[in-house]
């Protein structure tokens, strides 16, 4: 028997059944998983969990019950309601950040004037850091020579000597760690900047009409720059003799301290000086390090204008491409 004529059987028995039971009490009609009707004041045990539809004496539907849900149907289920509610709990914070950041910046520049001075007491807070590097540098050298000079002279060391060039060392790697800290923290606030201006002209439906350069600073150089990542011992190790290369190359100071953590040249003394320092700063949770080279010129205005040419430009810049080509070259090896 075809599905339609099923289909017409069923209507004609469910018209017979209705009539002989006018005075039963509840009528239920099932459709089974072969598309057969059925109509009874019962619903059998195998169909229970079967969508089925309550009628009436006159035939009529009075209540539609669905099929029950199958444990994988209630897990999905319940899995959506989680995301749906996630979704509402992120639009409403979404909602509370549009609100605080229209209230609390009126135009464009304000948003820009108060990124800007966000970027110049960080860099105000490095400059400081970098004169602590330049005395500890200093300071560093008077106590290298004292201790060379005793040495000549035959004599012993002190203990509170030796101490004090280990502390100053130990201050020097911190220093630069402290550094590049700080430069992450003007990315991470050039980068909130840059959402936040995107969301407020999107608010505001505002064009990108802003090209004051005071206003909407172009990014600087960044010590960032001179960071490269190797990711483990091994590598950092290979990368490390290169490292002292390149000091060695550029640096027009003598080299003031070398170890496995630290390359550093003496501080400059001339306008044309170049002093460099390299830091080899291990990650705490997981293999490799950070590979970070610092140049610093004489404080003066002549060298302060060194510091700006293009042939120490392309001594800072070259750091990363000199490490990046020997990896070339040992991996092609």
């Amino acid at each position: 028997m075809s599905r339609a004529n099923r289909l017409s059987f069923g209507i004609l028995a469910a018209c017979l059944f209705l009539a002989t039971q006018a005075t039963a009490g509840k009528i239920y009609r099932w459709v089974d998983e072969e598309g057969n009707v059925h109509l009874s004041d019962r619903v059998p045990t195998e169909h229970a969990r079967s969508a089925r539809s309550e009628l009436s004496e006159s035939g009529r539907e009075v209540e539609r019950i669905r099929a029950a849900r199958t444990a994988e149907e209630i897990a999905r289920e319940q899995e959506l309601e989680k995301l749906r509610a996630e979704q509402q709990r992120l639009i409403e914070l979404q909602k509370a950040k549009d609100q605080v950041l229209l209230r609390t910046f009126r135009t464009e520049d304000d948003l820009l004037m108060a990124r800007n001075g966000k970027l110049t007491a960080i860099d105000s807070n490095i400059q400081v850091i970098r004169g602590n590097i330049r005395r500890m540098k200093g300071n560093l050298a008077d106590m290298q020579q004292s201790a060379a000079s005793m040495e000549r002279q035959g004599q012993r060391l002190s203990e509170n000597l030796l101490k004090d060039i280990e502390n100053t060392r130990t201050q020097l790697r911190d220093s630069y760690t402290a550094i590049i800290q700080k430069e992450q923290e003007k990315e991470a606030i050039r980068n909130r900047a840059a959402k936040d201006l995107a969301r407020f002209r999107s608010l505001k439906n505002l064009q990108e009409e802003n090209t004051d350069p005071q206003l909407d600073q172009e990014r600087t150089v960044s010590l960032l720059d001179t960071v490269v990542v190797c990711r483990d011992e091994r590598a950092c190790d290979q990368a490390w003799i290169k490292v002292e290369e390149y000091v060695r190359q550029h640096a027009t100071t003598r080299l003031q301290m070398l170890s496995d953590s630290i390359i550093m040249s003496a501080a400059p003394l001339k306008d044309e000086d170049i002093s460099l320092t390299a830091s080899r700063i291990r990650h705490k949770d997981r293999p490799g390090a950070e590979l970070f080279m610092d140049l610093q010129c004489k404080s003066s205005p002549r060298g302060d204008e060194y510091c700006r040419s293009e042939p120490v430009e392309k001594i800072r810049t070259g750091f990363r491409d000199y490490l990046a080509e020997a990896n070339r070259a040992q991996s092609a090896n």
